[in-house]
C-alpha cells in the first residue's frame, strides 16, 4: 500500500513542507529509513540522523526549526506515526467468533454474543463474559469473575475468583490477576497467613503487559483506573488504588494500600512503599525509591526519591568531591609552605 505525502498529511492532519506528490511506500525508524519511506522525529537525541537518513519524509513537531526535503508538521509526531503504523502495518486480525470444543465452560457461566474462546480455556461457575470478547487458549477465569465487552485476553492468563475486568481491556500473556496479597503476621508459632478476601477491579480501556501480577485486596478491592497502561513485569500489591490514565513502566512495584492519583507517570524499576499517596500528574524517574507521599505535579528522582532538581544538584555535588579533595590537598600544601617560610 502506498500514499502520497498529500494523502498522509490529511490522515495525520498536519502541515506539509515539500513535494505533495512524493510517494511513501513504507514507514521506518529515522536511523534506518530508506528512499520512499517515512519516519518521525520527536526526541532531540535523534536529530543527528537528519544528516544521514535516507527517508523520503519525516513527521516533526509544529515548532521544528530544522531543514529537510519533505516535512509533515504535526502536534504530536508519536501519535501521528502511530496512525500511520495502522495504515502501513495493519495488525493480524483477531480470530472470528467461535468456541473451541476443547474449552471448558461451567453451566452457570454466562457468555456473551460474538465471542471467541480458544482451546483449553477454563471458565468457572457464575462467570459473566461480555459480547465480542476474545479469550485465547489456556486461560483460567475463576468463580464469580466478570469480563466486559470487547476485551482481549491473550494466552496463559490466570484470573482468580471475584475479579472484575472492564470493557475494551487488553491483558497480555502470563498475567495473574487476583492472587493473594502478601499478608502475614508473626505469631508465637511462626507466621500466620492473613486471609485475602477482597477482589480486583480493572476499569475500562486498561492495558496490562506480559507477566504482571495484580494482587486481590484483603477486604476491599485493588483498583486500576480507566485508561491506565501497565508495562511488563509490574507488581501491584493488595489494596492499591491506581487512578485514571497513568503510565507505569516495566519492573516497577507498588506496595500495599498505596494510592496513585490520575495522570501519574512511573518510569522503569521504581519502588513505591506501602500506605503512601502519589499526587495527580506526578512523574517518578527510573529506579527511584518512593518512601513518603508525593505532592501533585512533583517530579521525583533518586533513592530515596526527592524533588528532581534538588536530587540532581546533590548528585552533581557528590561528583565534585574528588576535585574538591584535590583542591584541599593543594591548599594544605600551600599552607604548610607558608608555615615553613615563617
Amino acid at each position: 500500500m502506498t500514499y502520497t505525502l498529500a494523502q498522509i498529511s490529511r490522515i495525520v492532519q498536519g502541515g506539509l513542507k515539500g513535494n505533495p506528490d512524493a510517494v511513501i511506500t513504507d514507514i521506518a525508524e529515522i536511523q534506518n529509513a530508506k528512499k520512499g519511506e517515512l519516519s518521525f522525529l520527536s526526541n532531540p537525541k535523534y536529530t543527528k540522523f537528519l544528516e544521514t537518513t535516507g527517508a523520503e519524509a519525516i513527521l516533526v513537531p509544529k515548532d521544528f526549526k530544522g531543514e529537510f526535503k519533505n516535512l509533515i508538521l504535526v502536534e504530536n509526531p508519536n501519535y501521528a506515526f502511530s496512525l500511520l503504523i495502522a495504515k502501513f502495518r495493519p495488525r493480524i486480525p483477531l480470530p472470528k467468533p467461535q468456541i473451541d470444543p476443547a474449552a471448558s465452560i461451567a453451566k452457570t457461566a454466562t457468555v456473551g454474543k460474538d465471542i471467541y474462546i480458544g482451546p483449553n480455556v477454563i471458565i468457572d461457575d457464575h462467570v459473566v463474559i461480555g459480547d465480542k470478547t476474545v479469550l485465547f487458549g489456556n486461560i483460567y477465569i475463576g468463580k464469580e469473575s466478570t469480563i466486559g465487552s470487547a476485551a482481549v485476553i491473550y494466552s496463559n492468563v490466570s484470573i482468580y475468583h471475584r475479579c472484575q475486568i472492564g470493557n475494551d481491556v487488553i491483558i497480555h500473556s502470563g498475567v495473574v490477576i487476583g492472587s493473594d496479597g502478601y499478608g502475614f503476621v508473626r505469631t508465637e508459632d511462626g507466621i500466620s497467613k492473613i486471609p485475602q478476601e477482597g477482589g480486583v477491579v480493572i476499569s475500562d480501556d486498561v492495558e496490562i503487559g506480559a507477566n504482571c501480577a495484580i494482587d486481590r485486596g484483603t477486604l476491599g478491592n485493588t483498583v486500576i483506573g480507566k485508561g491506565t497502561k501497565l508495562d511488563n513485569f509490574i507488581q501491584v500489591a493488595h489494596n492499591v488504588k491506581i487512578g485514571q490514565y497513568c503510565f507505569i513502566a516495566a519492573q516497577s512495584g507498588i506496595a500495599g494500600s498505596t494510592q496513585i492519583a490520575d495522570g501519574v507517570t512511573i518510569a522503569g524499576q521504581v519502588g513505591i512503599a506501602g500506605h503512601l499517596k502519589v499526587g495527580k500528574g506526578a512523574i517518578i524517574a527510573a529506579q527511584s525509591g518512593i518512601s513518603k507521599d508525593v505532592p501533585p505535579g512533583a517530579i521525583m528522582f533518586g533513592y530515596p526519591a526527592q524533588e528532581q532538581s534538588k536530587a540532581r544538584r546533590e548528585i552533581g555535588n557528590i561528583r565534585s568531591i574528588p576535585d574538591i579533595k584535590e583542591r584541599l590537598k593543594i591548599i594544605a600544601r600551600e599552607l604548610e609552605q607558608l608555615k615553613q617560610g615563617k
